[in-house]
C-alpha cells in the first residue's frame, strides 16, 4: 500500500538567509499552485488570504466557510486547509515564517497578542468599510517595498508593515472587550498555554503540567480557560487531540497502531477507546464514515 501523508510546505525553511516574507496576486498563485492549494494540506508558515471578492468557500480543518466580500483569513501553522477548485479568485496572499516577525525575546509576547492566528472557531474577520480602507493601504504598501530587497532597511520596513496591520486587526477585535490589566495578564496567559498545547498536545497530557510551565496553579489556569473557552483545561488537550486524531484518519493511511504511537499513546487499545468515548465511533468507523 503506497504510504499517504498529509502534504506539508515550507517557505525557505533551507535557506534563512532570504527574506522569510512575501505577498502575492492571489489568482496568479492559485493559477500556479492549484495541482497542490485545492487539495488538504498544511505549511510551517503563516498565511494571510485577503478574498476580495464574494467567490467560493475556503476549507480549514472540517469545516467549511463561505467566502464573503473582503474577507480576511488567517491560517496558521499545521492547520489542515485547502481552497475551492475554481478560477475566479481575487485578492492577497501573504506568506511568513514565523522567524520575520520575532526578532528579539520581547516580540515573542508580541507576537503571542494575535490570537487572530489562534481561533479555530472563527478563523477570518470580514473588513467592515472603514477599516478596508486602512487594511488596502497595508497591503499597497507592502506591495510596494517587496520588490526592493536589495534596499536597506527593506525587511525592517517590511516587519514593521506586517505588525501594524496585524495590530489593527487585533484591536478592531478587543473594542468590545475591557481591557482592565487582569484582563491582559488572563490573556497573555491564555495564548502562552495555547502555544505551549500546540507544541506538547502529544506528549504532556496533565494539566498540572503546562500550569507547572506556565508557572501558575491549575485552578488559576482552568479558570483562565474558563473565562476564556468556556471549557476546562482537561476539555481543551482532548480537543487537540481528537482534532489530531481526525486530521491523521483522514488525511492519511497510516495504520491506526502508528497513529495511536504518534499521538503519544502506548497501548493503541486505549487510544480507541479514548477516540471513541469523544467521538462517540471507533477510528475506523470515523475513517470509513469520510471516505
Amino acid at each position: 500500500m503506497k504510504e499517504k501523508q498529509i502534504e506539508e510546505f515550507h517557505y525557505l525553511k533551507d535557506k534563512p538567509q532570504k527574506r522569510q516574507f512575501d505577498i502575492y496576486d492571489l489568482a496568479e498563485y492559485y493559477q500556479s499552485n492549484s495541482e497542490h492549494s485545492s487539495k488538504p494540506h498544511t505549511h510551517s508558515f503563516y498565511q494571510i488570504i485577503w478574498f476580495i471578492s464574494k467567490k467560493g468557500k475556503h476549507f480549514i480543518d472540517f469545516k467549511d466557510y463561505q467566502i464573503q466580500e473582503n474577507s480576511l483569513f488567517f491560517i496558521s501553522k499545521n492547520q489542515v486547509h485547502y481552497f475551492e477548485h475554481r478560477s475566479d479568485y481575487k485578492g492577497y496572499l501573504i506568506h511568513f515564517n514565523e522567524s520575520f516577525i520575532l526578532s528579539n525575546e520581547t516580540d515573542i509576547n508580541f507576537f503571542l497578542t494575535y490570537n487572530i492566528f489562534n481561533n479555530s472557531e472563527k478563523p477570518f474577520i470580514q473588513i467592515h468599510k472603514n477599516l478596508k480602507n486602512q487594511i488596502s493601504s497595508y497591503f499597497n504598501q507592502i506591495s510596494i517595498e517587496v520588490p526592493n530587497s536589495s534596499e536597506f532597511g527593506n525587511n525592517s520596513i517590511l516587519s514593521y508593515l506586517l505588525k501594524s496591520m496585524l495590530l489593527l486587526i487585533e484591536r478592531e477585535k478587543r473594542k468590545s472587550i475591557k481591557t482592565e490589566t487582569t484582563k491582559i495578564n488572563q490573556n497573555s496567559r491564555f495564548l502562552k498555554f495555547r502555544d505551549l498545547l500546540e507544541k506538547q498536545f502529544n506528549k504532556k497530557w496533565s494539566v498540572t503540567d503546562y500550569a507547572k510551565e506556565l508557572a501558575i496553579s491549575t485552578k488559576t489556569l482552568n479558570a483562565i480557560i474558563k473565562i476564556e473557552m468556556g471549557k476546562t483545561v482537561s476539555q481543551v488537550i482532548n480537543d487537540r487531540i481528537i482534532l489530531e486524531s481526525k486530521r491523521k484518519l483522514t488525511h492519511t493511511n497510516a495504520y491506526i497502531n502508528q497513529i495511536a504511537y504518534d499521538l503519544g499513546f502506548k497501548d493503541p487499545y486505549y487510544f480507541i477507546k479514548y477516540f471513541k468515548k469523544h467521538v462517540k465511533c471507533s477510528p475506523s468507523e470515523f475513517r470509513k464514515s469520510i471516505s
